[in-house]
């Protein structure tokens, strides 16, 4: 069997290992994630690390501010 050496952040990694079950290798848990066709985002990301999720729900709130800050202002004529 052929290998190739793929380079990824530490922070793939991790998300990565995290997702590994017992007796998988890293290419099994690829081969079934990327088989897992209409894939619930909500099972993504209850897949990720715990501290991964608290920053991306940080993220989206901070985006949610920054959007209704920016929501035009009605201005009548």
């Amino acid at each position: 069997m052929a290998t190739k050496t793929i380079n990824i952040k530490e922070s793939a990694y991790l998300v990565l290992k995290s997702m590994k079950r017992e007796g998988e290798s890293f290419s099994d848990v690829i081969l079934r994630l990327s088989q897992g066709e209409g894939r619930k985002v909500t099972d993504f990301v209850r897949s990720l690390p715990a501290d991964l999720r608290e920053e991306m729900a940080s993220s989206v709130i901070r985006g949610k501010k920054d959007l209704e800050k920016a929501r035009p202002r009605k201005v009548t004529w």
